[in-house]
């Protein structure tokens, strides 16, 4: 079979024969896989119809049940089509002129429906004779595809998708955390943001992979969003880990292209690619079922990117074939996971349409997501910029606010004015009039938040003193208002903070780090001898406090110098430390901002060495010993680290000129943090 093409090799070797090989037509007992990449010739020509093609490798994969689905209303994904590839691995769907139509599912045509928000449409390929050898009674019921098409009112004849085994991986990686692993389904509830979100999932797709060639992309050149505050001439370059992409499609090949599900290239899948643990995922069942098709096995691999133990990742990792592999080029060494990064990237000097000065992506020192997945990126760079990236991954803005450098970053507000600190004033920058106000604070912000009442707070150090300061109201006034100090006992570094819930139009507790072995809540308190009507009272770590985060079950804290995180129970009296807590491990090393995701897991950025950790909501590792370490290019002394609304993780690191996306690796959690304050959707899932 094809895993048994030659001696597993690895390092310089593998990759030379592998490069060696590419041209090099491969057969081996049944598998007959050409090591060619798909050609990606769209096989339609009646304006009528949208559809693609199957390949495994380059053989097309003939008699498979093709199935047109609905996700992104409420309840289940709904099956609109269903249709058969041909000997050449070619399908195609009928859209019914009048829209609305009942669908059945069981004919080759659909509807788009008119009684709910256009849906996200996909397809999904299963079973069919993968070796091209005429047999018309076989099929691999282990052989499952997925793409992605878009929205339904926007399909038209030249929709189409080229399904193979890269961008079956790329789509996995993009939409894990929709899926439902017992019945290879998508899964969106169609309402509020999270519809915005599903939409939005073939633009993150089509960053890894190429839907009319089937081969994963190498990078992508992005231009700016129409309208948005941004001069046209930046460019941003979105670069995948390409040969990790293609690994593992490399990987799920042996099994594609095998005769049946019982080929033991399958069956060594399947029980490689474990299931995750409880709450590392969206839909969360109370057990998942054991692999039995490729998409599964996808499903699991992404969820659980280290699949559970060393062996299981070399079990894995040596299926691909080392010599004659379909996807070129492809990993020489084992990962630490499976997890994809996407590195951005621009060298641009941006600014407004009129002027301005610095870099697109200088220093950054903070990242935010705001309600529609946009992110934004609080460069430190003098002159430095507050930029943003757009849900689709293109350039939306670059503000140039002020010729110092910021050294708090920025924050979201509940009304989604992005706020800047940089020198001794903060901005407030409102995305959809694109208009600023300036706020003199007469000390330098070190860090920024919001609550759910409108209020903004900073921190600022005179000396060895760190003090906190609120703007009330500052989401909504017309003009400038001064701050008020609320605290002048926050330690010598109070680089983090975030205010704590107790109810919609309740002021919360503020929580901020120390730079020292405590962190410090402030409380409304008009007692005598409190700083204008607050109380500040100090809570014991494990090391210097850096990173902040409050979730729904407590308080979250990383130290610099001891690597631990602590949590404290949010019990709203004495604070205890949780159980499993504190916790060292998982590769954490000088962690900095940390952040939680929609279940409660945290994520870590490491400082010293680049990696990213993951420790669950009960105190145990996810990331093994190494942390998931990925080349310099993507993770270089990670700093700042913020979770979307479709569970991919963002990550900014010291002096870069990129940040990095980690596709779909999170528990997908509501954004901005005030607004979830204000509406009461305060760290839940989207």
């Amino acid at each position: 079979m094809i895993g048994n093409y030659s001696a597993r090799l690895t390092g310089s070797k593998r990759n030379l024969l592998a490069l060696l090989a590419s041209s090099v037509i491969f057969s081996a007992g049944c598998a007959n896989m050409s090591s060619t990449a798909p050609t990606g010739v769209d096989p339609l020509s009646s304006p009528a119809t949208l559809g693609g093609k199957i390949h495994g490798g380059n053989q097309p994969v003939v008699g498979a049940t093709v199935t047109l689905w609905f996700a992104g209303q409420t309840g289940p994904a709904i099956k609109a089509a269903t249709t058969t590839s041909d000997s050449t691995g070619s399908f195609s769907f009928i859209k019914d002129p009048t829209p609305g139509d009942p669908n059945s599912g069981t004919t080759d045509t659909y509807s788009c429906p008119t009684n709910t928000a256009s849906p996200l449409v996909y397809v999904i390929s299963q079973g069919g004779n993968t070796q091209n050898n005429g047999v018309a009674t076989q099929s691999n019921t282990a052989a499952a595809f997925i793409a992605l098409y878009g929205s339904c009112t926007n399909l038209n004849a030249s929709s189409f998708v080229y399904m193979s085994e890269v961008t079956s991986a790329a789509t996995m990686a993009t939409v894990q955390q929709f899926f439902n692993p017992v019945n290879d389904s998508l899964v969106a509830d169609g309402t509020g943001q999270q519809i915005i979100i599903v939409l939005n999932l073939p633009k993150t797709f089509a960053i890894l992979a190429n839907a009319a060639t089937g081969l994963a992309n190498t990078s992508t050149s992005l231009t700016p969003v129409t309208g948005g505050n941004i001069a046209p001439s930046v460019t941003l370059t979105a670069t995948p880990e390409t040969a990790k992409i293609n690994t593992i499609a490399n990987i799920i090949s042996t099994c594609i292209n095998a005769a049946t599900a019982a080929d033991p290239n399958c069956t060594s899948l399947f029980s490689a690619a474990t299931p995750p643990p409880p709450n590392l995922t969206n839909l969360n069942p109370s057990s998942f079922p054991a692999a039995t098709d490729t998409l599964q096995a996808l499903f699991y691999m992404f969820t659980n990117p280290t699949n559970g133990s060393t062996a299981n990742l070399t079990t894995l990792f040596n299926l691909a074939p080392g010599v004659g592999a379909p996807y070129q080029p492809a990993l020489g060494t084992q990962p630490t996971d499976w997890t994809i990064g996407v590195n951005y990237a621009s060298t641009s000097t941006c600014g407004t349409s009129t002027g301005g000065t610095g870099g697109f992506i200088s220093s950054p020192v903070d990242i935010n997501i705001d309600a529609s997945d946009n992110v934004w990126i609080a460069n430190s760079q003098t002159g430095g910029n507050l930029s943003a990236i757009s849900a689709t991954g293109a350039p939306l803005a670059c503000v140039h606010l002020d010729a110092g450098s910021s050294k708090g970053g920025a924050t979201i507000d509940s009304q989604n004015n992005v706020w800047f600190g940089a020198g001794t004033t903060l901005y407030r920058y409102n995305p959809t009039s694109q208009s600023t106000l300036t706020f003199p604070v007469t000390v330098s912000p070190v860090g920024i938040t919001a609550d759910g009442l409108g209020n903004v707070y900073f921190s600022a150090v005179s000396g060895s003193t760190g003090s906190v300061y609120g703007i009330f109201g500052g989401g909504s006034t017309p003009v400038p208002t001064a701050p008020i100090q609320i605290s002048s006992s926050v330690g010598p570094n109070p680089v983090r903070l975030m205010p704590d819930y107790k109810s919609n139009s309740t002021l919360g507790n503020l929580w901020v780090s120390s730079g020292s072995t405590y962190i410090s809540q402030i409380a409304v308190n008009a007692g005598v001898g409190n700083v204008n009507g607050f109380v500040t009272s100090p809570f014991t770590a494990s090391g210097s406090t850096y990173g902040i985060s409050v979730g729904r079950g407590g308080i979250f804290t990383s130290a610099f110098d001891t690597g631990a995180i602590t949590q404290f129970v949010n019990n709203q009296a004495n604070y205890p430390v949780a159980s499993g807590f504190p916790f060292t491990g998982a590769g954490i090393s000088a962690p900095t901002e940390i952040a939680i995701d929609g279940r409660s897991n945290t994520w870590i950025p490491n400082n010293a060495n680049g990696s990213i950790s993951e420790i669950s909501t009960f105190g145990g590792a996810i990331t093994p010993t190494t942390g998931y370490q990925k080349a310099s290019t993507f993770l270089n002394s990670s700093r700042a680290l913020a979770i979307d609304q479709a569970g991919n993780v963002w990550i900014a690191g010291d002096g870069n000129s990129f940040v990095t996306e980690i596709v779909g690796a999170a528990v997908p959690i509501y954004q901005p943090y005030a607004v979830g304050l204000s509406n009461g959707r305060f760290q839940t899932i989207p």
